[in-house]
């Protein structure tokens, strides 16, 4: 018999920084940027650089902070707790920048005298050798030293879908680890990557990080307003019904109704999320966060599935007792 999946959403607190704030905001009061742009005179670019934290793009400082503060009023937010806000952001980034821009001064060194011999070509070819392999090595230092490259081709940042899913695609640099939310995902040899995402109905923010061997990493965040119709995806009876509650942190979950998959990868679930499942003798849980996910079998609390960051595979059978 076919599966039923229902969606159950609800918002878990998160820690936001100025961007975050502010787009959260404009998109509950179902503003876009370019109807804030005639309201406050602020072009709409520049909103949109301050709700992604890219302060190098924008004018000289005291354009910004008028911006700001004028943004967070039509927004009915507290204007010196937003301020209050960027500047302890902008005092971060500029700090790293300061500190990036410091180069040492050059000394001046008085050429020596060299008198050329034999000897003098046979060693000056030892030591020319020598430095190139030593540039070669540097080289190939300063390519895993650099953040690797990342590109989030969708879902495009601030748009609303009428769906409980999204497809996070992009791509990164060949050997990096990519994460969403956390949770690790597979990419090819190329460097490509395309991961299913089960969304709670709202706003949902979706980090995207790259990371290579020598910790250096890129992340993108893109925000997502999820408008569902319906909380029952596929309505048909069941014997047995599982709840799962995940959360605090997201999860990659595999699901197998009555022996059948419901589909040929895991799905990355964000936190806050609530699914139901319904089948006629057997569900199949996978996950690699046993930790972050309660069930709930025919009404009975059955608590986590394991511990945290643990990789569990349980079974919910007809007639089984929940201890």
């Amino acid at each position: 018999m076919a599966a039923a999946v229902k969606f159950t959403r609800r918002t878990l607190p998160q820690k936001e920084g100025l961007g975050e704030k502010l787009a959260k905001k404009r998109i509950s009061l179902g503003l876009d940027l370019k109807e804030i742009e005639k309201a406050i005179r602020i072009r709409w670019k520049y909103i949109e650089a301050i709700e992604n934290g890219r302060y190098d793009t924008l004018p000289p400082d005291v354009y910004v902070r008028g911006f700001i503060r004028n943004y967070a009023s039509y927004l009915k937010l507290d204007p010196d707790k937003v301020m209050r806000l960027y500047e302890r952001e902008r005092g971060l980034s500029d700090s790293v920048k300061k500190a990036s821009a410091v180069k040492p001064v050059p000394k001046t060194l008085q050429a020596p005298k060299v008198v050329i011999t034999p000897r003098t070509i046979t060693i000056g070819s030892i030591a020319f050798a020598c430095l190139l392999i030593v540039l070669y090595i540097g080289w190939q230092v300063s390519i895993l030293a650099a953040p690797p490259r990342l590109v989030v081709k969708a879902p495009k940042n601030n748009i609303t879908i009428s769906s409980s899913t999204t497809t996070v695609e992009g791509t990164t640099d060949n050997g990096a680890i990519v994460t969403i939310n956390d949770v690790e995902v597979g990419i090819d040899q190329n460097g490509n990557f395309k991961e299913k995402i089960s969304l709670q109905s709202g706003v949902n923010i979706i980090h995207v990080r790259a990371l290579n061997k020598l910790g250096k990493y890129t992340e993108q965040t893109q925000t997502v307003v999820a408008k569902t119709t319906a909380d029952i995806v596929a309505p048909v009876s069941g014997e047995i019904e599982l709840k799962l509650i995940v959360g605090p942190r997201a999860a990659s979950v595999s699901i197998e109704i009555d022996g059948t998959k419901l589909s040929d990868r895991p799905t990355v679930v964000v936190a806050g999320v609530t699914q139901t499942y319904k089948a006629t003798s057997k569900i199949k849980v996978t996950t690699n966060d046993g930790g972050t996910i309660q069930a709930i079998f025919n009404g009975q609390t059955v608590g986590t599935l394991g511990k945290d960051n643990e990789t569990v595979s349980r079974e919910f059978v007809k007639g089984m007792t929940i201890k």
